[in-house]
């Protein structure tokens, strides 16, 4: 990505991209502009076909995000989300390429609800989960209503929703919540091997088994969501990236991927 950020920072590596919210100050709250930002961040993400994986995080030791910035809201300041929602994500629905959450400290209100909306989060080992918008007169209208009780037993989700309390990282693991725990230290090293293994893989094979896990969520029963494979299996078929991986498969090498 060529264009700068003032309330982000973006790296690329390769096929992966790196996203950082760089707001310490906030403890990574988000704005209307900090919004913006990340909406145009992931529309390049989307629309880049050299991007095939992407790891977010946050700025600091202290916190992913602690959601919505209360301070500009309290401002009276115009409370704007883009179309794809909070942090450009929590209605971002149709894409199709894996983003890794690596939650290094707190991820409360929207910051949870940002994660909830990644596929696969690694969690520093002092990172904490939480929906406390009930505790200042507000609900997780971001997503974290309808995705955590998706997520774990629709009792725990709820009763962390009525109560605004938060879950250390070993227990969003138990519940599965987080894929796994690991020193703050190790944090970002541990994300990009996760990243650098998705990005080893076919992208085409990626990007159409996230289409049918898009579509299974809105799926209405078994025979609707398998009936998606359909149409992904042929535009699989024809792909220059299946036809490689059968290929060097039999020559016995490593696959050269295109992403087409």
């Amino acid at each position: 990505m060529s264009q700068t950020y003032e309330f982000c920072r973006v790296t690329q590596t390769g096929h992966i991209l790196e996203v950082e919210i760089n707001r310490p100050e906030t403890m990574n709250a988000l704005h209307p502009p900090a919004h913006d930002e990340l909406a145009a961040i992931w529309d390049e993400y989307e629309r880049d076909t050299e991007l095939w994986v992407a790891i977010l995080t946050g700025v600091g030791e202290r916190a992913f995000s602690s959601g919505n910035d209360l301070k500009y809201t309290a401002s009276g300041k115009p409370m704007t989300f883009p179309e794809s929602g909070f942090a450009g994500l929590a209605n971002r629905f149709s894409l199709e390429k894996p983003i890794i959450a690596a939650v290094n400290g707190l991820a409360l209100g929207g910051g949870f609800e940002i994660v909830l909306a990644c596929d696969i989060v690694i969690a520093a080992d002092h990172a904490q989960f939480g929906l406390p918008e009930v505790k200042v007169g507000l609900f997780a209208g971001a997503g974290g209503l309808q995705r955590l009780p998706m997520h774990i037993s629709p009792k725990i989700a709820r009763e962390m929703i009525f109560t605004g309390r938060s879950i250390d990282a070993e227990r969003a693991c138990e519940l599965g919540l987080v894929n796994r725990v690991v020193p703050a230290i190790d944090l970002k090293r541990e994300a990009m091997k996760l990243a650098e293994l998705i990005a080893s893989n076919s992208p085409t094979s990626i990007r159409l088994s996230k289409r049918i896990l898009n579509g299974c969520e809105q799926a209405t029963n078994l025979k609707n969501a398998m009936a998606l494979t359909q149409d992904a299996g042929g535009e699989l078929m024809q792909s220059q990236d299946f036809k490689e991986g059968v290929q060097a498969f039999m020559e016995k090498r490593k696959p050269d991927w295109k992403n087409v």
